[in-house]
C-alpha cells in the first residue's frame, strides 16, 4: 500500500518556525536579494533572455519568501458529507 498523498495546503513551516530568528534572518536576506534583482531588471539594455532569466529569479525568490506565510484556511470540506448517489438506480 502506498503512503497517503500530502496535501498542498499543509504547512511548510509551523507557526513557531515562521517566528524563529533563523527564518526571519533568511527572509530578510531573500528580500534583499529580491530588491537587488528588481533593480537589475530595470536596466533597459537587457536582452529578452536576460530579462526572462531575471524575472524567473524574481519569481523564485518570491516563492521562497511565501513559504513562510501562513497558509490560507481551507474553505472546502475534505470529504463528501454523504455517500455518492447511485445514478444508475435513480435514472435506470
Amino acid at each position: 500500500m502506498s503512503a497517503p498523498v500530502k496535501l498542498i495546503s499543509d504547512d511548510f513551516l509551523t507557526a513557531e518556525e515562521r517566528n524563529s530568528p533563523v527564518w526571519e534572518s533568511v527572509c530578510r536576506h531573500l528580500e534583499r536579494m529580491l530588491a537587488k534583482k528588481r533593480i537589475e531588471n530595470d536596466n533597459p539594455k537587457l536582452t529578452d533572455v536576460e530579462t526572462a532569466t531575471l524575472r524567473g529569479h524574481i519569481n523564485c525568490l518570491k516563492a521562497m519568501i511565501a513559504l513562510g506565510s501562513k497558509p490560507p484556511q481551507m474553505t472546502a470540506p475534505t470529504a463528501r458529507p454523504q455517500p455518492r448517489p447511485d445514478y444508475g438506480a435513480k435514472y435506470g
